[in-house]
């Protein structure tokens, strides 16, 4: 039976590993060595809490590496399930604001190849995350000041290409916002749009160059209803022959990442219908 979200079986590795070989050496080894430096210090102290440090730090590592394990096997096997290929890192092109945001990013999890469905769209499915880096006097020591992170469905779309030079619908920020903006060095305006509970949850921004009118023709009020009720307020970004759909949070299980897919899927097929309609409008 396949794990149904990152925890499955996360208790019974845990149980395992403390039970384990290594477990067991780190005890004796770990806590013997423990005993004898508090006896030579003649603490009692020592003596008692050493061998018990030791079984605190065996334990929080059995759990981080449970937790890893555990996560790593529900991934892979629901990449099986997808026909996808996992790696457990991957690196994406930084095509869209968000794949280029930060000082550095990477993808966890990755799910790689023809994503299931009808029509076929070769793209991938994982975590992403990005980091802003500072660096610190003549030696240069780096701080990680944010780290983000993202499930994000990326889906390739190259006839897209001409028409969609750059159309972002994020998050709608607050008085207070999370993080920092990661569109603040693109060359972007605001459009806005009719629907109150839309404007709610999202903002829009287009590229310079994006032809209004092409971005006008997705937004149309259909799917801006879709977007404004759908459960997971799945945000996109499209550029480059490239579309990028994420939520700003980790989706763990099975059925919120077949339906964060789906989600995907939709908006694709949303965005090759537009494409289609901008050439036959260019035909004519």
């Amino acid at each position: 039976m396949s794990p149904s979200n990152a925890d499955s079986g996360r208790r019974e590795l845990f149980r395992a590993y403390l039970r384990g070989r290594g477990a067991t050496y780190a005890y004796v080894l770990g806590g013997g060595a423990a005993f004898v430096l508090g006896a030579w210090q003649q603490s009692p102290l020592i003596m008692a809490a050493g061998p018990a440090a030791v079984v605190v730090l065996v334990a929080a590592v059995a759990a981080l590496t449970a937790k890893r394990l555990a996560a790593k096997r529900f991934y892979a096997r629901f990449a099986s399930s997808l026909g996808l290929a996992c790696w457990p890192r991957f690196e994406l092109l930084p095509l869209t604001p968000l794949l280029g945001a930060g000082d550095r990013r990477w993808c966890e999890h990755w799910m790689q190849g023809a994503l299931p469905g009808e029509p076929a769209f070769a793209g991938g499915l994982g975590q992403f995350v990005f980091e802003e880096i500072e660096r610190h006097g003549e030696v240069q020591i780096t701080q990680v000041t944010e780290r983000r992170r993202f499930t994000l469905c990326v889906i390739e779309l190259e006839p897209s290409l001409p028409f969609f030079k750059g159309l972002y619908v994020r998050p709608r920020r607050g008085v207070f916002p999370e993080g920092k903006n990661w569109i603040r060095g693109s060359d972007s305006r605001s459009l806005q749009l009719e629907s109150m509970a839309f404007g709610d949850r999202y903002e829009v921004r287009t590229a310079s160059d994006q032809d209004e009118l092409v971005a006008r023709q997705l937004l149309s009020p259909s799917l801006v209803g879709w977007l404004a009720e759908h459960p997971l307020a799945p945000c996109f970004e499209v550029k480059a022959g490239t579309l990028a759909v994420y939520v700003p949070r980790v989706l763990e299980d099975a059925g919120n990442l077949t339906f964060f897919l789906d989600a995907a899927r939709h908006l694709a097929g949303r965005v090759l219908r537009e494409t289609d309609e901008a050439l036959a409008r260019r035909a004519a």
